[in-house]
């Protein structure tokens, strides 16, 4: 009986050093932009395009969170993605191989600032 009453303590014990996990329930994205011009630090909220591409999937944004220019995408989705931020009077930014992670609630969001040059 001994032997019995160690695998109950052994298998309490692990019950207790992981406790049920309350997630909440917001969607969190996975990346959150930031959109400067590089030359004078505004933000930079209208006409601007974002995608972020993992593989053949895609998500775009095209207005910022609350015209701050904050874009925010791939909610609740990790992945690596390629971002590639866009306006017609700046050039190209682009950053590759972005790794988004998850915990076992939510993504963890990675945050970017975007510094746009202008076109010449």
């Amino acid at each position: 009986m001994k032997g019995g009453w160690v695998m109950v303590a052994m298998v309490l014990g692990a019950c207790a050093e992981n406790p049920p996990v309350a997630c909440t329930e917001e969607a969190r994205p996975g990346l959150s932009i930031t959109v400067r011009d590089s030359v004078t630090g505004a933000s930079v909220a209208n006409g601007v395009e974002i995608i972020a591409r993992d593989g053949a999937w895609a998500d775009t944004a095209r207005g910022s969170i609350l015209g701050l220019g904050v874009y925010a995408l791939v909610y609740e989705r990790a992945g690596v993605y390629d971002v590639t931020v866009s306006h017609p009077s700046y050039q190209v930014w682009v950053r590759a191989a972005v790794r988004v992670t998850e915990d076992e609630c939510h993504v963890q969001t990675v945050s970017l600032l975007a510094r746009l040059q202008p076109r010449s």
